[in-house]
Formats: structure tokens, sequence, C-alpha cells
């Protein structure tokens, strides 16, 4: 009798530990914050891509106010973070001079904001590294709601 009980009880306290492990994981909203890698490719030098997603010379990205953004830098040649439209932002940290160099921007308020990058020279240790085809120009586009 209480075995039957309790193996009846399983699957709702179950659902119980799932329902709480969501909820402590989940990001309070607007608070969320979404990483954009710059990396080295053999086609167009270098690309970005968003949470080790494809990898791409031009992005599009939706956000909530709130949220912030982390730009990490891990190309052969560093590069500065700059922004060409939207409402202004304070850059701490834009030139991201050396490997793992990363930089976060906190996006407020609503609107279309627009980024690229101007990159430096190889690293030493990569000035060996060959690519094929022109240089990308990065391009990001961020619109929060």
């Amino acid at each position: 009798m209480t075995l039957k009980r309790t193996l009846h009880l399983a699957p709702l306290a179950l659902a119980a530990l799932a329902a709480l492990l969501l909820a402590s994981t989940a990001p309070a909203h607007g608070t969320s914050t979404t990483t954009i890698t710059i990396s080295h490719h053999t086609k167009g030098c270098h690309v970005w891509s968003v949470a080790s997603g494809p990898l791409r010379p031009n992005l599009l990205v939706v956000v909530n106010a709130g949220s912030a953004i982390k730009f990490v830098n891990n190309d052969v040649m560093p590069q500065k973070l700059i922004q060409t439209s939207g409402p202004k932002l304070r850059l701490i940290h834009a030139a991201m001079n050396k490997m793992a160099s990363t930089t976060t921007v906190k996006l407020t308020r609503k609107g279309v904001y627009r980024f690229t990058t101007k990159s430096g020279e190889d690293y030493r240790w990569a000035a060996s590294m060959k690519t094929i085809g022109e240089d990308n120009v990065l391009h990001l586009t961020v619109r929060v709601k």
C-alpha cells in the first residue's frame, strides 16, 4: 500500500523538482547577457558569432532593454569595438588588444544600435597564418525592444 502511494507521487515530485530547476536558471526579465565572439576565419580573416552560433561578418541580434552584450576577441589580431549609430553608449575597454579580451555593453534604452570593429595588425605569433580573399568588415545590428 505504501509502495503504491510512493510510486503515484513520484511523477509529481519530479515535476516539482524540474520546475524549481528551471525557475532558478532562468534569467530575470531584461537582465540577460548575450555573448558575441570575434574569431579568426581562413576566408575573410575575421568573423563573429552569437553564443557560439554560425560564423558571419554581419549579424542581427534582438534583445530586451536592460540586457547586456559581452564581446570576446578571440581573433589573431586586436579589435576595437566602435558604435556607428543608435542611442549613445559609453564603451569601456573597447580596444580588445589581446586574445580573450572582453568588453561588455549594457543596453538600457530601446532602439537600434550599430557596431563595427577596427582591426589591428596580426599578433607576432600569428603572422604566418594565411587567409583567403579580402578581410571582412564586421557589422552588427542590435535591436533593443
